[in-house]
């Protein structure tokens, strides 16, 4: 499985255009990317512009596919205007792991 953590701000002006183009891209990903298990925004609980996408994908080529499609596309040239300069982004190789109580 493949996590990415992609983590931006938002300029605080243009928040509220960034959280709707945030939203928009939440859905398209979850409806029409099969190699998603997960995608979901995260708002910061202390800064209201902070946000983190989490994402698990089933394997890189899903990722890559992702990277290549038009709702990246289109989410990219919202932030061009919105948001405070370039996501940090960071993907990992992970393995699900159980954990028990003790």
């Amino acid at each position: 499985m493949i996590v990415v953590h992609a983590i931006l701000r938002a300029r605080p002006d243009r928040r509220v255009d960034t959280v709707a183009a945030l939203i928009a891209m939440q859905h398209a990903v979850r409806t029409h990317e099969d190699g998603c298990l997960h995608y979901a925004f995260v708002a910061d609980l202390e800064d209201d512009c902070l946000f983190t996408c989490v994402e698990e994908w089933t394997d890189l080529d899903a990722l890559r596919e992702h990277l290549a499609g038009p709702h990246l596309a289109a989410l990219d040239a919202v932030l061009a205007d919105t948001a405070e300069g370039p996501a940090d982004i960071r993907v990992f190789e992970a393995v699900p792991t159980r954990i028990t109580p003790t």
